[in-house]
């Protein structure tokens, strides 16, 4: 659902902040305008990149007012208007992508055989769909589309290399990037970005392989790493490789305001591999008293047995979802949960927002609003 990036308000200001949720949350409502409420499941961190690098080639796009949602604590926002190029193709992109993914869930046996014949009909409706805003936004989707099958032939093949596995992804994503350039009226960037798009798609799928590897390897289950033989040290150097690949790429496009694009493709993009491959000691990180992290790992407590953890886990999630039974704090009226501004007590009272619901791990396990809202952050990995 995040994807592999996953932004930290650690490493954004407020109008950062505010651009990334307007980017979300118009993502959400466009796949509801073109697709219907059930779409909007496919609202995801990774396929609002090309809407992101939509805005920053062309500069920002033009916005509207939604009305409250529960998933920003009841509030208005500022979001991208549907009609928007960058929502466009960001729209687009979330349905072929997620028709590709329910596709290659059926064809993998992940999706229990009762439940197939729906999740096929669903994934049909997203692909028809998403061909339809394609079209519109004259964005070529033969690689999207295709990026599964592909991959299933190569997959089938048992002298493919890793890189030839890795292809059909990155294929698909570096079609996406690249017609953001001409989306945005610059296509002097879309060699660039294509080149951008296919080392990043190629990530996403070798991230995907390394978070999989030990419940594929426990489930006799085909995963690209196994099948090449591809140790945890060659895994993470092609990681460092295709990263170094992205930034360059990027580094000489030309943008009218890369901040965010530098952001997501910076520290965030760091943290992505950091998790991915979490080194084996202890790293000191701003913590709180008698808390030990690992990088990329959630917050191990010292003396702390997993019977409590879990209590704890469940006590913190409620108090999250639903405002707890504990000091029931109630914010003022500019008061937005994903910022930390002070608290105060107004008139009415707001859960989470949805920049903690689907936020990196620091932001998703501190949304109690207490961890997070100063400094001193539990487990922020940067």
């Amino acid at each position: 659902m995040r994807g592999i990036l996953r932004p930290c308000r650690h490493t954004m200001d407020r109008g950062l902040r505010e651009q990334w949720r307007s980017h979300l949350c118009g993502l959400c409502l466009t796949l509801r305008d073109v697709a219907g409420q059930g779409s909007r499941v496919l609202t995801g961190y990774d396929v609002l990149l090309p809407s992101v690098l939509v805005e920053a080639q062309a500069g920002r796009s033009a916005t509207t007012t939604a009305a409250p949602c529960p998933l920003r604590g009841f509030r208005t926002a500022e979001v991208l208007l549907s009609t928007s190029p960058a929502m466009q193709v960001a729209a687009a992109t979330a349905l072929l992508t997620g028709a590709a993914g329910l596709e290659d869930k059926v064809a993998d046996g992940d999706i229990p055989a009762a439940a197939r014949p729906l999740a096929s009909r669903i994934g049909n409706r997203f692909s028809e769909r998403g061909e339809a805003v394609s079209t519109a936004t004259a964005l070529d989707s033969r690689a999207v589309v295709t990026a599964t099958r592909r991959a299933l032939l190569k997959e089938r093949d048992p002298d493919a290399s890793l890189e030839e596995i890795l292809e059909p992804a990155g294929s698909a994503v570096a079609a996406v990037f690249a017609h953001s350039a001409t989306a945005a009226g610059v296509p002097q960037n879309r060699a660039l970005l294509a080149a951008a798009g296919d080392a990043f798609g190629r990530l996403v799928h070798l991230l995907d392989a390394v978070a999989d590897r030990s419940a594929d390897r426990r489930h006799h289950r085909y995963n690209p790493l196994e099948a090449t033989g591809t140790d945890d040290r060659a895994a993470r150097a092609l990681a460092d490789s295709l990263v170094g690949t992205i930034r360059g790429a990027l580094a000489a496009s030309h943008f009218v305001d890369r901040s965010l694009v530098d952001v997501l493709f910076g520290p965030t993009l760091t943290a992505a591999v950091t998790r991915a491959f979490p080194p084996a000691v202890p790293v000191a990180r701003r913590s709180l008293p008698g808390a030990t992290e690992w990088s990329g790992s959630p917050v191990r407590r010292r003396g702390t047995g997993s019977v409590v953890g879990v209590a704890v886990a469940a006590a913190t999630a409620r108090a999250a979802m639903w405002g707890g039974g504990r000091r029931r704090r109630r914010y003022r009226d500019d008061y937005d949960p994903y910022y930390g501004d002070p608290y105060v007590r107004p008139r009415r009272r707001f859960g989470s927002s949805c920049g903690q619901l689907l936020a990196c791990e620091c932001c998703a396990n501190c949304c109690c609003n207490e961890c997070c809202g100063g400094d001193n952050c539990c487990c922020c990995v940067v």
